[in-house]
């Protein structure tokens, strides 16, 4: 029996190394695309012709994509190259999985709601666009969504990457909290994060189930950074942070942020009868990966 091909776009980043490793689990030929030249496919995203080449010698029965532009500023500063990346490839890879009758697995976004805390956003809540990475990968959604073969799942995560020289959030934080230096946590940002292994899980659950459509994938709850990093703080070392309260709208930033990304989960929850995970779940999660990479 043929094993199923997974060609896995943003292979090197924090979702990707975790999509990587789950799809491994279950026997699958997980192939890596990305700017690198140790990845399978080392391709440029704005180059139709050498993605059109990569599906033809790929031949991939499932595409994820998992790259982006996600630095809010870098997106502000190059709205042509965000364009590219976040919305005109999802787009491109659209079109290519349907010539070649494959799923696509878009991964959105949560920046699209602000101003009313932590409350929970449906899949049909109104958005409001602030930003070039909001507006470029609400566009992506747009363009993955016009292949009846795509899944589109907005969501927020958190994990480790373990690149020298460029720490994730929590891979931020845990080295702050480990050194006990004083911090500033805001107050008024919500997020409903979860792993990148347990969104990996959920996404193997769905292509499982053969879902198409829009789907919210996060955790059950809103909670703000200050919540989510005490909440570490306790897991991992025993003992609150040393911190001061901040607000997100006090950034030296001349970029419009949303605050208020909390999702609601109930549609994937019905849809593949499972319960997401909430806050004490996700740091479990992390401390579990932590402890594994410490071995």
């Amino acid at each position: 029996m043929r094993q199923t091909r997974v060609l896995v776009f943003g292979a090197h980043g924090m979702l990707g190394q975790a999509l990587v490793r789950r799809f491994a689990q279950d026997a699958a030929c997980v192939l890596l695309t990305a700017a690198r030249r140790d990845a399978d496919f080392c391709l440029d995203m704005t180059d139709d012709a050498a993605l059109a080449a990569t599906f033809s010698t790929a031949r991939p029965d499932v595409v994820i994509n998992a790259a982006a532009v996600t630095n809010l500023a870098a997106a502000e500063r190059d709205p042509g190259l965000a364009y590219c990346v976040n919305a005109r490839f999802a787009g491109v890879l659209a079109e290519l999985c349907r010539a070649a009758g494959a799923r696509l697995v878009q991964v959105s976004t949560d920046h699209y709601y602000t101003g009313d805390g932590a409350a929970l956003h449906d899949e049909n809540a109104p958005v409001r666009l602030l930003n070039e990475y909001a507006r470029t990968k609400y566009a992506g959604e747009a363009f993955a969504r016009a292949y009846d073969g795509s899944l589109v799942l907005r969501t927020n995560i958190v994990g480790f990457r373990y690149q020298s020289g460029h720490p994730t959030f929590v891979e931020w934080a845990l080295g702050e909290l480990q050194a006990g230096r004083p911090m500033r946590l805001f107050d008024d940002f919500y997020t409903s994060s979860m792993t990148v292994r347990q969104l990996a899980d959920v996404i193997a659950a769905a292509l499982g189930q053969g879902l198409t459509g829009l789907y919210n994938v996060a955790a059950r709850h809103a909670v703000t950074k200050e919540q989510f990093v005490v909440a570490l703080s306790d897991a991992f070392f025993g003992r609150p942070p040393v911190y001061e309260r901040a607000s997100v709208h006090g950034m030296p930033s001349p970029v419009q942020r949303a605050d208020s990304l909390g999702l609601d989960t109930r549609r994937i929850e019905a849809a593949l009868g499972i319960r997401m995970p909430e806050l004490p779940d996700v740091i479990a999660s992390l401390k579990e990966e932590w402890n594994e990479h410490a071995v």
